[in-house]
């Protein structure tokens, strides 16, 4: 099979879409967990969900099967003739939005159900989970990255391309995923359901800004403070559909850079290409590799020259580096565009753009890997933090709505590249932007955080005790 063959524009518009549907669904798992399931059983029924989508996805790729093509060729490769099937795009499509709600229901599930495992006072404990919890997400990925182009550039059923094994593998290992979790059932602790958070939350809201009678009076002072250590927590959220929306273009737009260079690479007597999607599992491994640098390396030093080492300072930095990266990405930008200039100053007779110059002669697809670099720290810095503090600071009765909440972050962040990426078509002038943008973002968290920081550590020092409202955390302990 060939590609769908999209646009540029298109295919980035296609993509975070798709981005935006896996975190606006975590919402549904969320209250799903929280209100009737628990949050085992909601992991085990979604995660099916997803397979389903990862089956779908595979098989729509297919070309043999006359459902899913929209025409057939044949092509000739090396003196071997190939079929090659000009996929519709329905299979796809419906299969990205069953992956879309099985990966994001159990988004929210996946991290705050480890951290139940966990006593509320184990903070240092709960925040090294935390952090290898990305950690093996990131490990994933960095296989998934490296391997899945190597097997859709493999032939396979009479066409010069696979990519029923390079979206079937992943389905294999969803199978032995969904076992494994399924047989270590037995040693979970398990928290049951606690009612309905949303109508609390609404209810209470209500009774702060346009009631008549004290909240306290008519809902308790449990639900008070909740509700609005809630709003304290999702305050902070605020900014982080910019920090998001900058991200994720790694998938998208620095791809589309990295498609305009050169991949040619001579190493070992051999010689190679560097595809440009296969640049982006440097993101996982630098993961992989400074996780435990900053661990064990930075993040006492922070403490040790008195440095802030508060969730929402980490958050804040992370979100500064960030837009250094973009600002990198930009004069890289430059340097291509003048790679093409030069050529077109120095050969009268061509005009090349950007888009059509040779690529063995534009700048090498390995100068990505600075920005690749500082966009990995300003993600440890804000994105694993932003795990940790959804669940701990999160009121007792919300971990997974927080937790869903905070990755609807995600979502909106992939909404504003689709609406701000009209604003211009020239890509140096969009990564500029962003990184001014997500600088404002970074001032705006500072003046959140600046106001709140006061309550949400009081309630988080009351949960930590037991005595927040009276609420002993007994039957956790005696789980655990």
């Amino acid at each position: 099979s060939s590609g769908i063959n999209a646009e540029y524009g298109e295919a980035t518009d296609w993509f975070h879409e798709y981005a935006m549907l896996c975190y606006a669904t975590p919402i549904i798992g969320a209250l799903i967990a929280d209100i009737f399931i628990g949050k085992f059983l909601t992991i085990l029924i979604l995660s099916m969900v997803y397979l389903f989508g990862n089956f779908l996805m595979s098989i729509s790729s297919v070309g043999s099967i006359g459902m899913f093509q929209e025409a057939v060729e044949t092509e000739v490769v090396k003196s071997e003739t190939f079929m090659n099937y000009i996929p519709k795009v329905w299979g796809p499509i419906v299969a990205l939005h069953f992956i879309a709600l099985g990966t994001g229901g159990i988004k929210p599930c996946v991290s705050s159900f480890g951290g139940d495992q966990f006593h509320a006072s184990e903070t240092d404990r709960m925040q090294r989970y935390f952090s290898m919890f990305y950690f093996s997400v990131n490990a994933g990925s960095m296989v998934a990255t490296l391997l899945t182009p190597e097997l859709r550039q493999m032939s396979c059923m009479g066409e010069s391309t696979c990519y029923p094994a390079a979206f079937g593998v992943p389905a294999a290992f969803m199978i032995l995923a969904i076992m494994a979790f399924f047989f270590a059932s037995k040693w979970y602790a398990k928290v049951p359901p606690q009612g309905n958070p949303v109508v609390d939350v609404a209810k209470v809201t209500f009774s702060m800004f346009f009631g008549d009678k004290d909240p306290i009076e008519l809902h308790g002072e449990k639900k008070y403070k909740e509700t609005r250590q809630l709003w304290r927590v999702l305050a902070v959220f605020i900014p982080l559909p910019f920090f998001w929306a900058l991200f994720d273009q790694q998938s998208s737009r620095w791809v589309l850079q990295a498609r305009l260079m050169n991949g040619n690479l001579t190493m070992f007597g051999g010689q190679f290409e560097v595809k440009p999607d296969q640049m982006q599992a440097l993101n996982p491994i630098f993961i992989l590799a400074l996780i435990p640098v900053f661990e064990s390396v930075v993040y006492p030093l922070m403490k040790k020259v008195g440095l802030p080492t508060s969730p929402t300072f980490r958050i804040i930095l992370g979100m500064t580096i960030t837009a250094c990266s973009f600002v990198i990405c930009g004069f890289l930008q430059i340097a291509m565009e003048g790679k093409v200039s030069s050529w077109n100053d120095a050969h009268p007779g061509d005009n090349f753009t950007i888009d059509n110059f040779p690529k063995n002669e534009q700048i090498h697809i390995l100068t990505q890997i600075p920005m690749i670099f500082v966009i990995t720290c300003g993600e440890i810095l804000t994105s694993i933090t932003v795990l940790e503090f959804a669940y701990s600071y999160a009121p007792p009765s919300m971990k997974s709505v927080c937790q869903s909440l905070s990755l609807l972050t995600t979502a909106v962040g992939n909404l504003v590249v689709i609406i701000f990426s009209k604003v211009t078509d020239k890509p140096t002038y969009l990564f500029f932007m962003w990184a001014a943008i997500v600088l404002l973002a970074a001032v705006l968290q500072g003046f959140i955080c600046k106001k709140i920081q006061g309550p949400l550590d009081e309630y988080r020092l009351k949960e930590l005790e037991g005595k927040n409202d009276g609420v002993e955390l007994k039957e956790k302990d005696s789980a655990v």
